[in-house]
């Protein structure tokens, strides 16, 4: 047997399935002679007649119906498998996995999470919590969400939120202890810490302070901050995003003002068009236009 040509038995299913040559030469806008030479080819690839064709079309012999009906499943299969490449380069599927840290994590991108997934059910997340730099090949992170500047020029930072920032207390930690009323009173004051908010810079009008407050404890996770906080073991800087789950909370120099800082998703320049990182980048930037 000779080798059968895959274009052959599409042109074999096009003309079965138009039921002449004229009108399969109309939509294939292959000429007649061709199409009949190619029948021709297929037959003799295959060692037998499939087809009789005559004045009124063509009529499929006992070989040539299970062929024709092989040969319309074989193409259905490959416009599958051709479509499904298709489509993987086109919508969101597959594994993404994010780096973010955890009180991020838990207070402004997870409350949001069900949806994207509702919305892209071939996406799977893989999330890892940690606020610290990470080498996002070596780790193997598409997405870092990350708080502050971003300085690699090998990544696009898409900012989708300001956080704002204020020095909060406890009303219980203030009756007990000295009043503060300007910047360098905070000194004289335990201080719960996080680790990655140094300095604390504060400004009211042409005035302007930056601190280096020591911990009496340090955190690297602002919910936790928080909840030392609230519980009187000291004054802390706080997003207001966190500040305002704890409304007994008290802003202290509340005159003063603290410079917020861009929170962004980071991805390599040549993942852009990744349709998993493209569609979860454009879900936090239209839930959070900044």
């Amino acid at each position: 047997m000779e080798k059968v040509s895959l274009d052959d038995m599409r042109l074999f299913v096009s003309v079965v399935q138009a039921g002449s040559l004229h009108l399969a030469s109309e939509l294939t806008g292959v000429p007649i002679s061709r199409l009949s030479r190619r029948m021709t080819q297929l037959e003799q690839a295959l060692g037998s007649k499939l087809m009789d064709r005559g004045k009124k079309g063509v009529t499929l012999n006992d070989l040539g119906q299970p062929f024709f009906q092989r040969a319309q499943q074989m193409l259905q299969l490959a416009e599958q498998a051709v479509s499904g490449v298709q489509d993987s380069l086109t919508k969101p599927n597959g594994l993404l996995r994010i780096s973010v840290a955890g009180d991020i994590m838990r207070m402004l991108i997870a409350p949001h999470l069900p949806a994207y997934l509702m919305e892209n059910p071939n996406v799977n997340l893989d999330i890892h919590q940690s606020p610290q730099k990470i080498n996002m090949i070596q780790d193997g992170i598409d997405i870092a969400i990350r708080v502050g500047s971003i300085e690699n020029e090998n990544v696009v930072a898409r900012k989708f939120l300001d956080i704002r920032f204020g020095i909060y207390a406890a009303p219980e930690y203030l009756k007990q202890h000295e009043p503060i009323r300007n910047p360098q009173d905070i000194y004289r004051h335990s201080i719960v810490v996080h680790a990655l908010s140094l300095p604390w810079r504060l400004t009211q009008g042409n005035q302007r302070f930056e601190i280096m407050p020591t911990g009496k404890l340090t955190v690297n996770d602002y919910l936790l901050a928080a909840h030392f906080i609230q519980q009187g073991t000291g004054i802390g800087m706080l997003p207001t995003f966190v500040a305002e789950q704890m409304p007994e909370l008290v802003k202290v120099l509340p005159d003063w003002e603290m410079p917020s800082v861009p929170l962004s998703v980071i991805y390599y320049k040549n993942r852009g068009t990744v349709p998993t990182i493209r569609s979860f980048t454009q879900y936090l930037l239209e839930l959070n236009p900044a």
